[in-house]
């Protein structure tokens, strides 16, 4: 997955890594922060924030910076200036799981 992005940010401690996001781009228009993630006991340290803010820097040139988060999360991605869509819609292989863990809401 990380190969296949355009930008990839990673946070180490000890030589392991403990968190990392990923961007999907088109280079212009559309950029897509996925995969966001820090190991349970390493957050609060601002490790997710700095490697979002990274992955950011990167993405200027781009008209939309789009992420879904996991439920529950969306204050920190509000925090560091992101909104909520309107239009957002999705198909998950696992429809059922996805009503389930919170990231559709019913029709």
């Amino acid at each position: 997955m990380f190969g296949n992005s355009m930008f990839r940010a990673f946070a180490n401690e000890d030589g392991r890594i403990v968190g990392a996001g990923r961007v999907l781009a088109d280079g212009r228009d559309c950029a897509y922060l996925c995969d966001i993630a820090v190991h349970p006991d390493r957050q609060g340290r601002g490790l997710g924030r700095d490697i979002i803010e990274r992955l950011l820097v990167r993405c200027r040139g781009h008209r939309k910076v789009i992420l879904y988060a996991v439920p529950g999360k969306e204050g920190f991605y509000e925090r560091l200036g992101f909104r909520r869509m309107t239009t957002a819609m999705a198909i998950f292989e696992d429809q059922a799981g996805a009503y389930g863990r919170g990231y559709l809401t019913a029709p």
